[in-house]
């Protein structure tokens, strides 16, 4: 029998092992404090776009003889917001041999779902920390419940995380094309690296050496993100990209960083993307799905594959990255 309860501090050891024994299988050794996870049942403050619009948030556990088997986090969006109508299951995870834990909690949560009067489900999927966008592929058991409550993968749209060292990486040398320039400055998500010729940007990265938020979470400490890899058409294939992801493994050596984290789409994994991470040792670790509901019972315009700071006009059923979506209108 699976009891049904709120998620309280009393549970929180228990339900903190489950959430960090599933990470620990997407990342190496990246693992979740309990106050952080806590504060992050309370708001997200790096979500600074669409976390405000959240008007109800509800947290529930599923025990079976004492033991928390499963786990959910659930929001419920505004209506004077551009996620009017929308409820969404930030996280639902379970121990693999306690299906009907896993069951009963999302049963809760449609129940959930029903009593908001939503017009619009979505299971974002990830936990919250970097390159955790969707439901990895070493989580079977999370998906097929998913699967089994109705939603279905989106096989058009899918990423990989890579992860290796900076240790054994060579110093980037002489730029690779004659007269070519490194600059560092501000990028989006942290410093960014540019190499320009002539004064143009012909190729550039972003590059964060921080990833445990200001020590909040320890077990990221020494590992670093790349993002934002791009080289200009023009000068592919010289060896200035990787010149470029040179001078930043560099930069994050002395930051102390001596592991890496980056997400590659797949379609830029098939265009090469990973053969090239790949001569820096850097292997994929992971494979995470996007996911979205049945496109029959939907009526309205979608943008799949969207991030939260590139949000359409306002819509009942709003496909974000590495999210499964239940279209009801």
């Amino acid at each position: 029998m699976v009891q049904i309860a709120p998620l309280d501090r009393s549970h929180l050891p228990q339900v903190l092992a489950l959430v960090n024994s599933h990470l620990s299988t997407v990342i190496p050794g990246w693992g979740l404090t309990a106050e952080y996870f806590w504060e992050r049942l309370q708001s997200e403050p790096q979500e600074y776009i669409t976390d405000p619009w959240v008007v109800e948030r509800r947290s529930i556990v599923g025990i079976v003889r004492d033991r928390v088997c499963a786990a959910a986090h659930l929001l419920r969006y505004g209506d004077d917001t551009r996620w009017k109508g929308v409820g969404d299951i930030a996280w639902i995870l379970f121990w693999p041999k306690e299906r009907e834990a896993g069951e009963a909690v999302m049963t809760e949560c449609r129940h959930q779902m029903n009593d908001w009067q939503v017009v619009d489900e979505q299971i974002s999927g990830p936990l919250p920390v970097p390159a955790c966008v969707g439901i990895p592929d070493v989580w079977p058991h999370i998906s097929g419940l998913i699967e089994q409550f109705g939603y279905s993968a989106n096989e058009d749209i899918d990423e990989s995380v890579y992860g290796g060292t900076l240790k054994k990486i060579a110093a980037p040398g002489e730029p690779p094309v004659k007269g070519v320039t490194i600059q560092r400055d501000v990028g989006d998500f942290g410093t960014r690296l540019v190499a320009r010729l002539d004064g143009n940007d012909i190729a550039h990265c972003e590059c964060i050496s921080d990833l445990t938020q200001g020590g909040q979470l320890p077990a990221l400490a020494g590992w670093a993100e790349l993002s934002e890899v791009e080289t200009s058409e023009t000068m592919r294939n010289q060896g200035v990209g990787s010149w470029v992801v040179g001078h930043a493994v560099e930069w994050l050596r002395l930051a102390r960083c001596d592991r890496i984290v980056l997400s590659v789409d797949r379609d830029d994994e098939k265009a090469g993307a990973g053969r090239f991470y790949q001569r820096f040792g850097w292997l994929p670790l992971v494979r995470q799905k996007h996911w979205r509901g049945q496109k029959e019972k939907c009526r309205c315009t979608r943008r799949v594959g969207v991030a939260k700071s590139e949000l359409s006009q306002p819509c009942f059923a709003i496909i974000r990255v590495g999210i499964w979506s239940r279209c009801r209108v």
